[in-house]
């Protein structure tokens, strides 16, 4: 290992990644290339790949690192209140509106703002988005004034935006507007190199916030991580190891802590490969919908869970679902197909 990926890995582990996979490494490499410009960055990734960790870490080599950093998830911010969010309001611009709100992009004034699911922007929010971006002014919901802002973007999606401009379901305009330096995140299963290291991150993690020790983790445990396809990736790797130090009795992380619907997976799917096609998969309008209830069959109808595997926001599955007509009941646990 060179002198330059020895500093590269301290610098990473000061800035809460962890890895060590040539893949992760190359990552951080173009992180601290980018980071001193204040051009928008586009990370692309699955969900659960930690996109939020890598902007965070742009942000703080940044030359901006003394501002604040913002974020907002845009899945999960109704449409309706969305603009509002990211461009505040004035007083009585709409009902509830009692008092002005400054919205994120002034908060972030002088900082960073990270708006993670670009892809899920509505097409009159994204209009407004690539006004703000040429003028580098805002106008709050129900107000006239034209406030400059002075903050860098930095955004995240695990779609494959171009394929959506081609859909019609992402502007072409604002597309080429903020894919200007691109980076891309691998999932966990391309990079098996940096499981273990993780594992251990995570059970010192967990461990110390619920006052245990763990002495042991069963050769089986760690057999079953290094052959499993995490489609939820990091995101669930922690929970995996999160749920193991909790259950512990006797100080051994062990393979039965495993959800049960995880253990069942790799049969499931036999390969990985299965589980990209379904998810990456660009057919049309039926065989997305196809798709969709693959997925909620394999998981028993549970919106979450499938929700994570998909690596899209349970928001967004439930629109898919209303779009093309899957009903589920309140339960979480039952679906119907309207014809």
């Amino acid at each position: 290992m060179s002198n330059s990926d020895v500093g590269i890995k301290e610098l990473m582990k000061s800035l809460g990644i962890v890895g060590e996979s040539e893949a992760i490494i190359d990552v951080f490499k173009k992180v601290t290339t980018i980071a001193p410009s204040d051009s928008i960055v586009m990370l692309y990734g699955e969900s659960g790949v930690g996109k939020e960790l890598f902007a965070e870490a742009i942000h703080k080599l940044s030359k901006r690192y003394r501002g604040p950093f913002v974020k907002i998830n845009c899945a999960a911010i109704p449409e309706t209140l969305l603009e509002s969010e990211l461009f505040g309001h004035e007083k009585g611009s709409f009902t509830g509106a009692t008092k002005r709100k400054l919205g994120l992009f002034e908060l972030a004034n002088s900082g960073s703002l990270f708006l993670d699911e670009i892809g899920e922007i509505p097409p009159l929010t994204q209009v407004k988005l690539l006004r703000v971006i040429e003028e580098k002014k805002i106008v709050r919901v129900g107000g006239i004034e034209y406030i400059p802002i002075d903050t860098r973007l930095i955004l995240a999606t695990n779609r494959d935006l171009f394929h959506e401009v081609k859909k019609g379901t992402f502007r072409e305009d604002l597309f080429f507007r903020i894919n200007v330096v691109s980076i891309f995140i691998p999932p966990l299963r391309d990079r098996k190199e940096d499981i273990i290291p993780l594992l251990y991150h995570f059970v010192d993690l967990f461990s110390k916030r619920e006052n245990k020790k763990i002495l042991k983790i069963e050769d089986e445990y760690i057999e079953f991580l290094m052959n499993y396809p995490f489609p939820g990736n990091i995101r669930e790797l922690s929970n995996f190891v999160e749920r193991g130090v909790i259950l512990s009795e006797d100080g051994i992380l062990r393979l039965e802590t495993i959800h049960e619907y995880a253990l069942h997976i790799p049969y499931m799917l036999n390969k990985v490969d299965k589980v990209e096609n379904l998810i990456h998969s660009e057919d049309d309008y039926i065989s997305e919908k196809d798709r969709l209830l693959k997925f909620l069959t394999m998981f028993n109808f549970n919106i979450t869970k499938t929700a994570s595997a998909l690596g899209i926001h349970r928001n967004t599955l439930m629109r898919k679902m209303k779009k093309y007509k899957i009903q589920k009941t309140y339960s979480d646990n039952t679906a119907t197909n309207s014809k």
